[in-house]
């Protein structure tokens, strides 16, 4: 029965002091975040509950992550397998069934083999590493990088890759000798040396090799024996020549395999018993493992490390034409013989054997509970492809999503604690079609707005799915940041982004006012291509226009420079504060020689001083001795305007 123990809940202590008044409150962060504050507890109600206050004077607040480290292997094996899922996703929805079944299997060996490469880096890793600690965390990630592969390429075999006719022990076979190659090892040893039988180690990589179905190098290691001339070597050395193996690419049926494969075996039985390798008592097991003996296998369950190993062993010299739906009815007796003990070991069992009974629920459980942080990673992905694989129960869980996407929403959540790869989180959570948009919002409103290229990504995030709110929420932030550091420009550009009128005019003031005390506009890059941007308010548009103005005088083009002034100050788009100095802009264009302002235009800009005297903006008192004397000046410029306008224009008069 597969395991039910769930994963120990993670423990941190906090330095807070332990006072009856005083309590703990959270806020969930970004992924796997939680801010953790101190409260005031108030005395308990009537129904006996107690409310938590805030008001802790001198709190600190507490960042809690867990399951939040993640070394640079484990970032690539993120960032290769990202590419590997987000392509599958786009075939999925392009390609037909037998093409797509095909993609699926190429995908699931491209995620195994960015597992291989990602694991042979951490054990150059370690095996360049001097530091034992960091030796000791590097064994441990090779270890659970092993156990995931050992898991996924079972899976593979029996959800993914499926065999033609059901017919699953080749498969079997490969993967035994892929994840237990101690056989192979001792096997290279062994032919290194001198005296090759001679080795300590001489007939244990001869089983190893056997129980694996490798004998053609079994036949090898018997070739090196002093012995080897001898009948009872050269009587083995022709069975294992003559046993079938069964391929998929010959054509025969696995009727006439089974038959050849029985008659060898009853060869192999006929020759045992009549004791053709007496002489040797090795020779004679590695017969009774040809000819399936079942107490021979109990004797050499040693060399098969695990109860699956001696499964496949089993399979292959008792029954090798056996059915994939035939798997389960297997394990438990070689689970009896094999008898694995150790709470580790018998975690992966489990997994191991839900697998072997058809359980990929129980698979995808056991391995989220026992694996730490590669888990989501793994069960995100081989969900996803069992999904597409129509191998997982389509049926919605209770919270309203399936399976497939609740494990990519939760490898999603880690992803978005990471500071680099918050960015692969946010790929995933647009395959997930209920939850993921939601849980996307959500994210984006926590995620620390550092510097203003982050702030770019997300945005461009926002605008790309069309998530109007969290874009603006985006631009104010941002445009408020760049407020605060007195940053007028950047500022105004983020607002613009964001569209808030309100807080765009007083940007804009800020930009009058700070023209106002230098007598200049700084950020003229920005106010010269404000484009269709300068409509959103009135204030932006004064800006655009009084900056294109200025262009007009310093270009020469004054009678334009004069209508576009006067149009400024008839409209009343400035704020009165700066109404001054826009009536002031007005006095080197009533000292030319040539009259520019005419009668109704000068009489504009009276009003408009008048105006401003009536209300006490441009009163004596509230200005200083310079700008009276300013203000002076302009008066007795206006009225000389006005005399000359009104003679010039009646001179005309009278000429027409």
């Amino acid at each position: 029965m597969a395991s039910t123990v769930e994963r120990e809940p993670s423990e941190f202590k906090l330095p807070v002091p332990n006072v009856g008044s005083v309590g703990l409150n959270c806020e969930w962060g970004l992924g796997q975040q939680l801010h953790v504050f101190q409260t005031q507890k108030s005395p308990a109600n009537a129904s006996g509950v107690q409310e938590l206050k805030l008001g802790v004077e001198n709190q600190s607040i507490f960042d809690i992550r867990w399951d939040a480290e993640m070394h640079d292997i484990a970032r690539k094996l993120v960032n290769e397998s990202h590419n590997i899922f987000v392509m599958l996703q786009g075939q999925v929805k392009s390609l037909a069934e037998p093409a797509l079944d095909a993609q699926l299997r190429k995908a699931s060996k491209h995620y195994r083999g960015v597992l291989k490469a990602c694991q042979m880096e951490l054990i150059q890793l370690a095996e360049s590493c001097e530091d034992v600690t960091r030796k000791l965390k590097y064994d441990t990630y090779i270890q659970e990088f092993e156990i995931v592969q050992l898991i996924w390429s079972l899976c593979q075999i029996i959800f993914i890759d499926i065999a033609p006719g059901g017919l699953i022990l080749k498969a079997l076979l490969d993967w035994l000798q892929w994840h237990f190659p101690e056989g192979k090892y001792l096997a290279k040893e062994v032919c290194q040396d001198e005296q090759s039988c001679s080795h300590p180690k001489y007939w244990e990589a001869v089983f190893r090799l056997l129980l694996q179905g490798n004998t053609e190098n079994v036949r090898l290691l018997l070739s090196l024996h002093t012995h080897s001339d001898a009948e009872s070597f050269v009587a083995a050395d022709e069975l294992l020549r003559k046993m079938p193996h069964w391929t998929y690419q010959h054509a025969q049926s696995a009727a006439e395999f089974e038959m050849k494969w029985r008659h060898w075996r009853e060869e192999c039985i006929r020759r045992y018993e009549a004791g053709e390798f007496a002489a040797y008592a090795e020779l004679e097991m590695i017969v009774q493992v040809l000819c399936g003996d079942e107490h021979v296998f109990r004797e050499l369950k040693d060399y098969c490390e695990t109860w699956y190993h001696l499964l496949v062993s089993k399979l292959l010299y008792q029954n090798p034409t056996v059915r994939l739906t035939d798997l389960t009815f297997h394990v438990k007796s070689s689970q009896a013989v094999f008898n694995q003990t150790g709470l580790s070991s018998q975690e992966l069992d489990n997994i191991l054997q839900a697998a072997f009974e058809f359980d990929i629920h129980q698979v995808i459980k056991d391995t989220c509970t026992y694996l730490s942080n590669p888990s989501w990673w793994f069960v995100a992905h081989l969900a996803d492809l069992l999904h597409h694989c129509k191998q997982l129960d389509p049926q919605k869980l209770p919270f309203g999503s399936n399976l497939r996407e609740y494990l990519l929403l939760e490898y999603a959540t880690a992803l978005m604690s990471h500071e680099s790869l918050w960015q692969v989180g946010v790929d995933y959570l647009d395959f997930c079609p209920i939850f993921g948009s939601s849980y996307l919002e959500s994210y984006i409103e926590h995620i620390p707005l550092d510097n203003e290229r982050k702030a770019l990504k997300v945005l461009h995030i926002c605008v790309e799915r069309k998530l109007s709110l969290q874009a603006q929420s985006v631009c104010k932030v941002m445009g408020m940041k760049c407020l605060r550091q007195e940053r007028l420009g950047a500022a105004l550009s983020w607002f613009l982004r964001s569209k808030d009128a309100v807080v765009i005019k007083q940007v804009t003031n800020k930009f009058l006012t700070e023209y106002c005390e230098q007598g200049k506009f700084s950020h003229l890059d920005l106010i010269d291509y404000l484009g269709p941007s300068m409509l959103i308010t009135n204030s932006l548009t004064f800006l655009g226009k009084y900056r294109e103005f200025h262009t007009m005088y310093d270009s020469g083009d004054l009678e334009g420079a004069s209508s576009l002034l006067l149009s400024l100050i008839s409209s009343r788009l400035a704020p009165k504060t700066f109404w001054m100095t826009l009536l002031m802009d007005a006095l080197p264009l009533l000292d030319l020689p040539k009259v520019i302002l005419n009668i109704q235009q000068t009489y504009e800009i009276l009003h408009c001083l008048e105006e401003l005297h009536r209300d006490g903006t441009a009163s004596d008192e509230s200005l200083s001795e310079a700008e009276v004397e300013r203000a002076k000046v302009l008066r007795l410029a206006l009225q000389k305007n006005l005399s000359r306008a009104i003679i010039e224009e009646g001179s005309i008069k009278i000429e027409s």
